[in-house]
C-alpha cells in the first residue's frame, strides 16, 4: 500500500496487477513525497486503519482476471525454471491445487486468491475509492493520473512475464479450482475464463 498525502492518494497494490508500473510514474510525477507503507499491503492488514482514518484521500488500485492473474503469479514465481506445455499444465494445476500461491508470503506481503480482500468493504467506505480493470490499464492508468494533475504519455512496463494466452496452460480442474478460489472475485467483477 502506498500513500501520497501530497495528492490525497492511497494505492492498493494487489500482486500481478501492474502495481510497480504505478510506483514508478509516482516516483516521476511526485518523487520523495510518498510513502510505500508495504508493497502489496491490504486492508485486511494494519494498514488498513490508515484508509479510515483518511476519509477524505482516493484510494485505488487494479484488478485482473483471476485465471490471467494467477497463471502470471505462477510464472513470476517459477520464471527460472520453464517446461513443456503439457508440463506446465500439470505442475501448474499442482500450484493451484495445494495452494502453493499463498505459501508466498512474509509479515507484510500475504498473497490473497480474491482482489477484492486488499479493498476494504465497499459497501461501507466513505473514502472516494476507483477500482481499475488490468484489461483497460492503460486508459484506467493516465484517468487516474490525470485525477492527480498528471498527464502520462508513456507506461514503462515494470515486472512483466513472457506474454502468454492463459487459457492454453488450464486443464479443466485447474480453470475450476481458479473458479472456486477467487469466485467472489469472478461474481463481484463478471469475469469469464
Amino acid at each position: 500500500m502506498t500513500i501520497s498525502h501530497d495528492i490525497k492518494a492511497i494505492f492498493i497494490h494487489v500482486q500481478r496487477t501492474g502495481g510497480s508500473s504505478i510506483i514508478n510514474l509516482l516516483r516521476k510525477h511526485i518523487p520523495m513525497r510518498y510513502t510505500i507503507l508495504s508493497q502489496h499491503g491490504s486492508f485486511q492488514n494494519a494498514e488498513g486503519d490508515i484508509i479510515q482514518k483518511k476519509p477524505d484521500y482516493f484510494v485505488f488500485g487494479f484488478v485482473r482476471n483471476p485465471w490471467e492473474r494467477m497463471l502470471s503469479w505462477y510464472f513470476l514465481i517459477n520464471k527460472l525454471n520453464l517446461l513443456s506445455l503439457e508440463k506446465e499444465r500439470k505442475r501448474f494445476q499442482k500450484f493451484l491445487e495445494f495452494d502453493f500461491a499463498s505459501d508466498f508470503k512474509d509479515d507484510e506481503n500475504t498473497f490473497h486468491y480474491n482482489q477484492l480482500d486488499y479493498f476494504p468493504d465497499l459497501e461501507t467506505i466513505v473514502n472516494p475509492i476507483k477500482i481499475c480493470r488490468f484489461e483497460n490499464y492503460e486508459e484506467e492508468v493516465k484517468e487516474v493520473f490525470k485525477r492527480f494533475g498528471f498527464i502520462v504519455d508513456t507506461i514503462e512496463i515494470s515486472n512483466e512475464t513472457v506474454p502468454k494466452n492463459y487459457r492454453d496452460y488450464y486443464t479443466e480442474k485447474s480453470i475450476e479450482l481458479v473458479r472456486e478460489k477467487c469466485s467472489r472475485d469472478i461474481e463481484y467483477f463478471n469475469y469469464l475464463f
